[in-house]
């Protein structure tokens, strides 16, 4: 085979698919193959022009979306994504591990919250969504904070990978290749890049997790350098927008048997990339946090698409806090800032999180610790369904739970049940643990012991569409029993 013909010239891998199989045949170094694990592995993304490919295909193929004035936009090539940054948390500081102690459990577990990431997966999937950002030093577990005392890196000083960390990654990029989905995959995040003792080891930690990507055979991992790069790295000069295009370039100029990875890196919301990073970078990251006016997202877009060594290539909003706040905005309308990429032909990435107000509501946020990774709250809910109208997705039934306190029965409701996707089996689970399980209607279980104390409830429904297995939960309920209130 040569990289001729079926393959894409801008493609850094080339793609030739026949029938359910596809082979990548290295465009870096013609003759040679891929990584040795590569070709067990189901998904492979490509960047020709603009667009994103998956498998040789432009994402969401012929899709159109039409906004109520009746005019037409396509979503073909864009990477609908989330920011999920912890799914591989974890705090190595015994004076503040403690906090993100699970509700139910009153225990923090690393393992268990990057064993719910990947359960949750396949539901966000249904809604169309392709992609999300995963950081080895996480996030804010509060949304926004100033000072981090807690130890959350991938990197130990020296920049060497944690094989933890590693571990529970691997976990999550597994189920995500299975799924035909993409990983933004961070590197750095301000505050815990304080960890590394110099610049070596800045340099060293890129390079250890981009071998550690290819070496694994992985072609569905994009990579963003660090998180806002304008944002206190003031122990790495290296980290800072005016020198972080080296470790771009560097992260790009590592290959394995010709294969390499697309490296980008972002800003802080609201601001568009210096011409360094733009030149260096293989597509383009904004982020969207304070953006209140959707004319505001417009015209960081198009001042992008200005800038000096701008070519051609993909737009990603990876990180949008708020983009209905202003007066007139709403996701069930289309003044929003999710729909003004949508409709400038950028990809857009929502970041969810507790509020201050909201400290006590494991339902809510995707970056607040300890996360509910299902679409448990209706804010999350929205979100993707919206995602699901721009993408033509079908979705995932709505699950609830209905008790009696009365005969201490719990009635598990399923809300937009598909046809073509049955109910395989309904779970009750209290403190975590599975207490009774049913396969068919109703789905309706009676408690023997109630909870005396505090205690947490939730179902889990899993469904089959296709060859794909689907985890759909209810919100987590706190003190269901508890004849006070306590939902």
């Amino acid at each position: 085979m040569n990289c001729t013909g079926a393959c894409f010239a801008l493609a850094k891998n080339c793609l030739l698919i026949s029938s359910s199989i596809f082979v990548i045949v290295s465009c870096g170094q013609a003759g040679q193959g891929v990584g040795h694990e590569s070709n067990e592995r189901e998904t492979a993304v490509s960047i020709v022009g603009d667009q994103f490919q998956i498998n040789g295909a432009p994402t969401y193929e012929g899709r159109i979306w039409t906004a109520a004035d009746g005019r037409e936009y396509p979503v073909e090539g864009l990477l609908m994504n989330a920011r999920l940054v912890q799914g591989v948390f974890d705090d190595l500081n015994p004076e503040t591990r403690g906090q993100w102690a699970y509700p139910d459990t009153r225990q923090w577990d690393p393992d268990r919250n990057s064993r719910e990431f990947t359960g949750a997966l396949a539901s966000w999937r249904e809604h169309g969504l392709l992609s999300y950002t995963i950081n080895l030093q996480g996030g804010c577990p509060y949304g926004y904070c100033r000072n981090q005392p807690w130890d959350n890196s991938a990197f130990v000083p020296d920049g060497s990978l944690r094989e933890g960390y590693m571990d529970r990654l691997e976990q999550v990029l597994d189920r995500t290749d299975e799924l035909g989905m993409v990983a933004i995959l961070g590197y750095f995040y301000f505050g815990q890049d304080d960890n590394l003792e110099d610049e070596s080891a800045v340099i060293r930690a890129v390079e250890n997790a981009t071998e550690w990507v290819l070496d694994k055979g992985y072609t569905n991992v994009i990579v963003e350098i660090n998180n806002e790069c304008n944002i206190r790295y003031d122990d790495h000069e290296i980290l800072q927008c005016e020198r972080v295009h080296e470790l771009i370039e560097r992260a790009q100029n590592i290959e394995r048997d010709g294969r390499s990875l697309y490296v980008s890196t972002s800003l802080a919301g609201g601001r568009v990339p210096s011409a360094n990073i733009v030149e260096a970078s293989d597509y383009i990251l904004l982020h969207g946090n304070g953006v209140q006016d959707p004319e505001r997202m417009v015209q960081m877009i198009r001042e992008t698409r200005e800038l000096d060594g701008y070519t051609p290539m993909p737009i990603v909003n990876n990180e949008d806090d708020q983009p209905w706040r202003a007066s007139g905005q709403g996701w069930t309308g289309e003044s929003n800032n999710f729909a003004a990429a949508v409709k400038n032909y950028t990809s857009w990435g929502y970041f969810d999180f507790r509020r201050d107000t909201e400290r006590n509501d494991f339902n809510l946020g995707y970056q607040s610790v300890p996360v509910n990774w299902h679409i448990s709250s209706e804010r999350k809910r929205d979100f993707f369904d919206l995602l699901a109208e721009f993408t033509g997705s079908p979705g995932t039934p709505k699950v609830s739970l209905d008790v009696s306190r009365e005969t201490n029965t719990v009635s598990v409701q399923i809300e937009g049940e598909r046809d073509d996707a049955p109910v395989d089996q309904v779970e009750l689970l209290i403190n975590n643990q599975v207490v009774d399980s049913a396969r068919e209607k109703p789905f309706e279980f009676r408690i023997s012991e109630v909870p005396a104390g505090d205690h947490g409830v939730r179902a889990r429904v899993t469904y089959r569409n296709g060859q794909r297995d689907v985890i759909v939960e209810s919100p987590y309920y706190q003190n269901l029993w508890w004849p006070y209130g306590g939902i």
